[in-house]
């Protein structure tokens, strides 16, 4: 689990990329037209909770309940692990800007309400620590709103979706995947109170993937293997070693599926309305927009157990310890003869792998990036942009604008983290200028943050009618905007 260590985190990075947005706003701002605002979501999965603890500088396997009980200590030792993450964040705000933080499927933690106290008090905390320390005024006049009130106003949490006044939807995604998707993601509870529901996904992360050191949850190719494939790690990892890949598979696998089928919860109307009206109300979107908005979802993993039975190998592994009983009683009871037709329980497994073809994970990003259109729908929106399937994309279609900001988590090729999957952080960066709410000029798209700059992936406004969009990979010009939102996960 190299890539947990220290030298991999994209801290400095991040912190130095965010320093750089806020001078472009002072320099935006000096240069006169008003205020130039930033407004900095950060697109779930910021915290990863399904991860193994460290204690003692170990990764310690655990299963807790998601509960404030445990979030709570495990939220303030994330947060003091990254002392120069939380300080970045702490001179936007104190800047005047404003920080979202969207909950994802790996910090669903974050509906918390304790959770919530906790985050936002660190980062008012190196918020006023940066103003004490006079790093933030850029030799602008003092300003009002530096108390800890308005600097609190200014931390802003999401337990679903982000919508900005000038038609900008941010949504982590996770909720048109099954294996990551919630009934109700304002209220992501079960049978015990205050306790959050488990998801397939979530579990899987727990119970299977992070007992598996040699895979990188954050590289879907490093588990997403076929059967030659896993035959071939264990060979290469496990042959020679005193600890067993197929046990740690086997009895994570079966955990998962026990877990969902105990903690079941069938849909229940008066949830749902409650989470619609939630939604409204935290986001100001119209109730109806939020409605048509919910009819998106994925139906939860626990809805469809055959579908998670497939994705852990329970299946096969069912059928093919069936086949090998028939074939063993097959040979011993039957006479010699008729021997040769054994074969036809091993054959039987081959088909129902033809006819029952697990569904790639290719499909269920796919699935994300179509629901971008659909939410554009619901809301009338101008921009949609998601996260989740950790593939930065960025396209203007028809006026509007469709993005994914990709992950700047350690992503690595190999075990030894020396090859990273995605040489520059992606972000999406859309900026709005000349005009209030829908009459608001929007720009801007896909950016990458490598080498101490910026370049733009996507052409920063839709092309005219017949006129080509301009080659990926341009230099980023200078996005100088009275409201400006930058987005990762």
């Amino acid at each position: 689990m190299r890539y947990r260590q220290a030298p991999y985190s994209p801290d400095s990075e991040l912190a130095a990329m965010l320093d750089a947005l806020r001078d472009e706003m002072a320099q935006g701002t000096a240069r006169g037209g008003g205020r130039h605002e930033l407004t900095l979501v950060l697109n779930g999965d910021v915290f990863d909770f399904d991860a193994p603890r460290v204690i003692d500088q170990k990764s310690v396997f655990h299963d807790l309940p998601r509960s404030a009980e445990h979030a709570v200590p495990a939220m303030r030792a994330m947060l003091a692990d990254h002392p120069v993450f939380v300080e970045a964040l702490g001179r936007v705000v104190a800047d005047g800007h404003t920080v979202v933080f969207i909950s994802g499927n790996h910090d669903v933690q974050l509906t918390l309400p304790e959770v919530r106290t906790l985050v936002r008090a660190t980062v008012v905390d190196a918020a006023l620590a940066a103003l004490g320390a006079g790093r933030v005024d850029h030799g602008e006049a003092p300003r009002p709103g530096r108390t800890r009130e308005a600097l609190e106003a200014r931390v802003v949490f999401r337990a679903w979706f982000h919508k900005t006044p000038d038609g900008i939807v941010i949504e982590h995604g996770n909720q048109y995947d099954a294996y990551c998707s919630y009934r109700y993601p304002m209220i992501p509870f079960g049978r015990n109170p205050g306790e959050i529901q488990p998801t397939m996904g979530s579990l899987a992360c727990r119970l299977l993937a992070s007992r598996m050191g040699y895979f990188n949850p954050h590289v879907d190719s490093s588990f997403m293997l076929s059967a030659f494939g896993y035959l071939a790690h264990w060979a290469r990892y496990y042959m020679f070693s005193r600890r067993s890949l197929v046990i740690a598979w086997a009895l994570g696998a079966l955990r998962t599926l026990v877990e969902l089928v105990r903690r079941r919860e069938p849909e229940r109307r008066a949830s749902r309305r409650a989470c619609l009206a939630a939604a409204a109300q935290e986001t100001g979107a119209s109730l109806r927009a939020v409605a048509r908005h919910a009819r998106l979802f994925a139906r939860p993993a626990e809805d469809r157990l055959g579908l998670v039975a497939r994705e852990l190998w329970l299946d096969r592994a069912l059928f093919g310890l069936l086949a090998l009983a028939v074939t063993l009683v097959w040979v011993l009871l039957v006479p010699g003869w008729l021997a040769p037709a054994a074969l036809m329980a091993p054959a039987a497994l081959v088909v129902y792998e033809r006819l029952v073809p697990k569904l790639p994970l290719d499909a269920t990003w796919q699935r994300v990036g179509r629901a971008a259109r659909q939410v554009a729908r619901a809301h009338r929106a101008r921009a949609v942009v998601f996260g989740h399937t950790h593939t930065p994309e960025g396209t203007w279609e028809g006026g509007l604008f469709f993005g994914n900001t990709g992950s700047w988590s350690a992503a690595f090729e190999d075990v030894a983290c020396t090859r990273p999957v995605f040489a520059a952080r992606p972000l999406v960066w859309l900026k709005s200028e000349a005009g209030a709410g829908s009459a608001a000029r929007l720009s801007g798209g896909l950016v990458t943050w490598k080498s101490g700059r910026f370049e733009r992936r996507t052409v920063s406004v839709p092309p005219p009618a017949g006129q080509r969009a301009e080659p990926q990979g341009a230099p980023c010009p200078s996005l100088r905007s009275p409201a400006t939102a930058a987005l990762r996960t």
